[in-house]
Formats: structure tokens, C-alpha cells, sequence
């Protein structure tokens, strides 16, 4: 069947969803912040911060764990007095406050890393049998997750977060996606790995490609020459925004960047997916590594719009505030505002 272009399935998708119940994608890029109030419970005046940024869409985050990475059981991650949003009670709480301040919520419960330091894109199961019970206790975890977020009236759900090992087998993804539609009733996504997007062979059965976008750019060089800088990053961006756009074209849907960021220091757009490095604080370069994925995508007709990593409402009380992912209080926030407000 010939595959339709953005402009026809858009319309299409509206109705459908809508004879269905459900709410279609928002028209228009996304403008999306992933928040985390694991630790600090936030107030309205966190989200009113949000929508003056010109923020539109709010990503929340619960968890789930596997004991070792072929362990065909996931735990659903209850939290602890202090974990705030990790909690139900914290979930519903922070996606009220979203919306009171008019923002929207997309849910993405996400497997942490599991107890035998395996990350959770290893996920593998050793027979046939721990692959179908895998499945059974997975789609327990996302079920639950589904009405909560059906509860909170978030309008995105995704059906599960960097998962590599786990795409090849369809029928039981097609079959995960199912139970998720009939008990809940937004848009739903898969928050693919940034090197893996393309491989996922059932993006048919969603409505938005979801991509955790840590594409590795280049080192830029120094700040002595931030023009250059900026040029080469823009470069990097050339190549991945014409395979996203071939990905998106021959699913016929439109491309989410559930989760994209950049550490303020430098070297960090070599590896932006690894927390774990550092190295001397460099704002700038985060700013011109916002401003290169903002200028490779935003008027891409086929993108759906970026959620960026991380927002907190305690976050210059970090010790490592000046060298983390949040753009609060550096350069970097005002290249969202201008996007996303449109000054």
C-alpha cells in the first residue's frame, strides 16, 4: 500500500483518534521540558516558570527495575517518602499542577538500570518461555502506568523507553500496544535509543516515532572560536536529520524527541548520552548545541517537537548545577525561550 504523506495522515489520524476517543498529537512541534521532582516536591510557581518559557508539554517519568537483565520479572518502583514524583500520589499531584498552568502531560514509564549494572537496552531473555512471561510482567507494569496516566489526563503515553533488546519480537510488542490503547486514551509513543530508532519494525502500530536523541555531534572545538563552533555542530546535525526524516517517511509518522540534552561543559556533545564524564564548564556550548538541533529540526514538517532533559525545581542546589543537563540560569534557556516563545 502506497505510503501517505504527512500532510494527508495528520487529518486522517485526527478522525481516527477521534472516533476512537483519543486525543490525536498536537499540531505543531511540541514544546516540551523533561521535569524531575524525584527529590523536591514542586509548587505552582515551578510550572508557571514553565509556561513563561513558552513551554507547552511537560514529560513525567515513573520507573520500573528487573533484578538481573534476564529476569523475566519487572518490579514497579513504589518510591520512598522522598521520592517524590516516583510515587502515584506524586505523579497525579505533578501532572495537576501541569495543568493548571496549562501545560501537557506525556507519561514515559522507563525500566532504571537493574541491580546486576546491566542498562536496560540489554534486556535479553535466555527461551521461549521467559520471553512470553517477560512480556506478561512487563505489560502488568505498563498497564498500570496506562490508567494512571489516563487518570492524570495526560494526553501521551509511551509504551516503553530504550528497550533494544526486546523490538524484535513484534507480535508480542503489537499486542502490548493493544492492552495500552483500551485503557488509555492520548497519543502513544516508544521512546527508542538514539541508535536504534531505525530497527524498530512496528512503528506502525504507534503515533508518533519517539527518539531519545543523545546523537553523538563532534567535538566543536574551543570557545576562541564560537562561530566555528556553532558550524560544526550544525554540520553534525546534517546526516541525522536525513535519516530521521527517511525513518519518518516510511512509517508515515512524525518524529518526538522524548528525550534530547547536553551537559554544560565541555567535550559534551561527543557523548551527550553519558552522564558520567565532565570537564571544564562551557554554558556556551550547550547553548550552541540547543541552538543546532533547534535549527537542524524546527521547521521540519515531519517533526514533532523536543523534550528537553532536564528541568528540576531545585536545581542550582545541585552540587553539580554548573556542569549538569538542566539549562536553568545559563545561556541555554534563552535559546528555549526564543524557540519556544517565539521571541
Amino acid at each position: 500500500m502506497r505510503r501517505r504523506t504527512f500532510i494527508a495522515s495528520a487529518g486522517a489520524l485526527a478522525l481516527a483518534c477521534a472516533r476512537r476517543g483519543r486525543l490525536a498529537p498536537a499540531p505543531g512541534p511540541q514544546r516540551g521540558i523533561g521535569f524531575d521532582a524525584y527529590r523536591t516536591r514542586p509548587s505552582g510557581d515551578d510550572f508557571a516558570a514553565l509556561a513563561d518559557l513558552g513551554a507547552t508539554h511537560l514529560a513525567l517519568f515513573s520507573f520500573g527495575y528487573m533484578r538481573r537483565h534476564t529476569d523475566p520479572v519487572v518490579l514497579r518502583y513504589a518510591g520512598e517518602d522522598t521520592d517524590w514524583s516516583l510515587t502515584d500520589e506524586g505523579l497525579l499531584a505533578t501532572g495537576r499542577m501541569a495543568r493548571d498552568a496549562g501545560l501537557r502531560v506525556l507519561l514515559l514509564p522507563t525500566l532504571s538500570d537493574f541491580v546486576d549494572g546491566h542498562w536496560r537496552g540489554e534486556v535479553r531473555m535466555d527461551d521461549e518461555d521467559a520471553w512470553q512471561a517477560w512480556f506478561a510482567s512487563y505489560g502488568d507494569f505498563l498497564l498500570h502506568y496506562a490508567e494512571l496516566a489516563d487518570e492524570m489526563r495526560a494526553v501521551g503515553l509511551s509504551v516503553g523507553t530504550e528497550l533494544r533488546g526486546t523490538v524484535h519480537r513484534q507480535s508480542e510488542w503489537r499486542s502490548t500496544i493493544a492492552s495500552a490503547r483500551e485503557s488509555f486514551r492520548g497519543w502513544l509513543t516508544y521512546a527508542a535509543n538514539w541508535d536504534d530508532y531505525d530497527r524498530v519494525p512496528w512503528w506502525d502500530a504507534l503515533d508518533l516515532i519517539g527518539v531519545q536523541a543523545y546523537f553523538e555531534l563532534a567535538d566543536p572545538g574551543g570557545a576562541d572560536d564560537p562561530a566555528g563552533r556553532s558550524d560544526r555542530l550544525r554540520e553534525a546535525w546534517v546526516p541525522i536529520r536525513h535519516r530521521l526524516a527517511q525513518v519518518s517517511a516510511a512509517a508515515g509518522k512524525r518524529v518526538l524527541f522524548t528525550e534530547i540534552g547536553y551537559k554544560s561543559h565541555g567535550g559534551a556533545t561527543v557523548h551527550p548520552w553519558n552522564w558520567e564524564i565532565s570537564g571544564a564548564r562551557d554554558w556556551e556550548l550547550q547553548a550552541s548545541a540547543y541552538e543546532a538541533a533547534f535549527d537542524a529540526l524546527w521547521r521540519e514538517r515531519w517533526f514533532a517537537g523536543f523534550y528537553w532533559w532536564k528541568w528540576r525545581p531545585d536545581a542550582r542546589s545541585d552540587t553539580d548545577y554548573e556542569r549538569d543537563f538542566t539549562p536553568q540560569g545559563k545561556p541555554a534557556e534563552a535559546v528555549v525561550r526564543r524557540y519556544y516563545s517565539g521571541t
